[in-house]
């Protein structure tokens, strides 16, 4: 049996048939945005990504109640005044009291250190009577009061010298006399993390005051220590350490937060905060008798 060969005619014909049916194929593909000869690997979008959650918000702390502040108050304070060699008319109480010369001032220093304890400023103090802030091991707080030159030239020093700070209790109509600590000095100190306290304007006796002393003496002073510390000025120290109730609302509402006396007066049950306790360190103490004293002050 003989098979039909088809003709040239024929054949050119299925040829044409079979090159438009591949480019028919080919539009379509180019039509639907893919190439017939790649697969598409775009990854399908993902629809199922969990919601992002919100941060938990950090809780307020609740202000401690006036007798959770007391418990709190256990912070040694020392205070000293001057810290020079003695001159010939110096009176011996000022020599046992308020004046320490500048290598006993050394030997206090050592004691405290290697006693273990530790300096922090009144901030850090607030905080934990505040809100319960934890404190390092043996806290301890060292004072100056008056503003003396003598200070930031003796006691300074000394103290960054061990890693030290100090907190500098400045009565503010002395700045920048003869003899008294300049402002220069205020805002060196402060730079250099050291606290500028106040002490009134002129170191009268707080329970004196009428209503209008109230705001030269805590306001008025307070805010020229803060234009030259650069910092804000919130602890107080009483002249004298002494103080009364009527003084405190007054404390308060000028800004400060802590203030310290210098007597064993119980502290205050509304406001402990603003009669805090301090030691007068007497410059007669030996190291270990002052360290001996740091402890009976913690007991």
């Amino acid at each position: 049996m003989s098979i039909e060969r088809p003709s040239l005619s024929r054949r050119v014909v299925l040829t044409g048939g079979l090159a438009a049916a591949v480019g028919a194929v080919a539009a379509v593909a180019a039509v639907a945005g893919c190439s017939p000869r790649t697969a598409d690997t775009t990854a399908p979008a993902r629809t199922d990504a969990s919601p992002t959650p919100s941060p938990t918000p950090t809780p307020t702390p609740t202000p401690a109640t006036a007798q959770e502040i007391a418990a709190r108050a256990t912070v040694p304070v020392l205070c000293y005044h001057q810290v020079r060699p003695y001159a010939a008319n110096d009176t011996s109480y000022n020599r046992q009291q308020l004046i320490i010369p500048p290598d006993a001032f050394g030997r206090h220093l050592d004691a405290i250190r290697e006693a273990g304890y530790t300096t922090i400023d009144p901030a850090a103090y607030h905080a934990h009577l505040a809100n319960g802030a934890k404190l390092p091991d043996k806290p301890l707080i060292m004072s100056f009061d008056d503003g003396k030159d003598n200070q930031p030239q003796n006691a300074l020093p000394a103290l960054t010298k061990r890693g030290m700070v100090g907190t500098w209790f400045i009565m503010s109509v002395v700045i920048g006399n003869p003899g008294w600590t300049t402002a220069d000095q205020i805002r060196r100190a402060a730079d250099a993390g050291h606290t500028i306290g106040c002490h009134t304007w002129d170191h009268h006796d707080v329970r004196k005051y009428t209503a209008a002393d109230f705001t030269k003496q805590f306001d008025g002073a307070r805010a020229t220590l803060q234009k030259y510390s650069g910092q804000p000025v919130d602890s107080f120290a009483f002249p004298y350490g002494a103080w009364n109730e009527a003084a405190l609302p007054h404390l308060a509402k000028a800004g400060f937060t802590t203030a310290y006396q210098l007597t064993e007066k119980p502290l205050d049950p509304k406001l402990p905060q603003l009669t805090l306790r301090r030691q007068l360190a007497v410059s007669t103490w030996s190291g270990a008798e002052l360290v001996a004293q740091l402890e009976k002050l913690t007991a």
